[in-house]
């Protein structure tokens, strides 16, 4: 598994592409604190943070998924799967060297740019949050890690590259882009007293959803979710908090790793 963690780091440090995120998001995160160098500071649950998580949900998952998916299947195209099945080397072993490559190269571009953007925005004598900016830290890599396993679980169902990219695109616009709208007109559709129970269970089927909603209980601004969430924002906000958070992140991966390997067993042996 090491090897194999060592090979993706160094194949995704190699790629071009990889810089252009480093440019990327560097880029954004500095015109985006330099927007609020006029204002007392970040600390909290304002304009420019509801901004900043909106561009996050937007980029990240989508680049996520497709860098996810891309990895399985460019070796399902390149004949590499087939040359690796003829080695001692277990699929749970296979998934999860990927993954830790995957991630700590997303992690560390994320991080190297984070860290400049910031620094640019305390030069230009912005006020930041220690706690703000470790929430938005925090926030971004854990979209970085659960839309990875979504992207490599993608990647072990999709057989070319095309198809793996139309399933990111197709995941990433329903999870993100009408989330809400489809949410809305499906809970029109069922008796009122179903409407509360299924908001929960909706929030917890979309990580990017459960995600946000627990960074801005977070950061004290649970009241713009209305009555609804009263129950979620106290459980939140409460001592088993980070617990539950944890625990969803532990069961989120389970269940992807899972499925991944009975999908990659099942393509084994075809």
């Amino acid at each position: 598994m090491r090897n194999l963690w060592l090979s993706e780091w160094k194949t995704m440090t190699r790629q071009r592409s990889y810089f252009l995120f480093l440019i990327l998001w560097g880029l954004v995160f500095s015109l985006l604190f330099l927007l609020e160098r006029n204002n007392a500071g970040l600390s909290s649950f304002t304009n420019v943070t509801g901004t900043i998580v909106n561009i996050l949900l937007y980029l990240l998952p989508l680049f996520m998924l497709i860098i996810g998916s891309f990895s399985i299947t460019n070796e399902m195209e390149s004949g590499q799967w087939q040359l690796l099945c003829t080695y001692p080397v277990s699929i749970p072993a296979y998934l999860f060297g990927k993954f830790a490559g995957l991630i700590t190269a997303q992690a560390a571009v994320f991080t190297l740019s984070f860290a400049i953007s910031m620094a640019i925005g305390m030069l230009s004598g912005i006020q930041l949050s220690l706690s703000w900016l470790l929430g938005i830290y925090l926030f971004s890599l854990l979209l970085i890690y659960v839309f990875l396993i979504l992207g490599l679980f993608i990647g072990t169902v999709a057989k070319t590259r095309w198809k793996a990219l139309m399933t990111s695109v197709a995941i990433w616009f329903f999870l993100i882009m009408i989330w809400p709208t489809a949410l809305i007109a499906i809970l029109g559709l069922v008796p009122y007293p179903l409407i509360d129970p299924l908001m929960k269970l909706a929030m917890v089927l979309n990580p990017a959803e459960f995600l946000r909603i627990f960074l801005i209980i977070q950061w004290d601004s649970g009241a713009v979710f209305g009555g609804s969430y009263d129950g979620v924002v106290h459980l939140f906000q409460s001592g088993a908090g980070w617990s539950i958070l944890f625990g969803y992140m532990i069961a989120y991966v389970f269940v992807l790793f899972s499925l991944a390997i009975l999908f990659l067993r099942r393509r084994r042996f075809l």
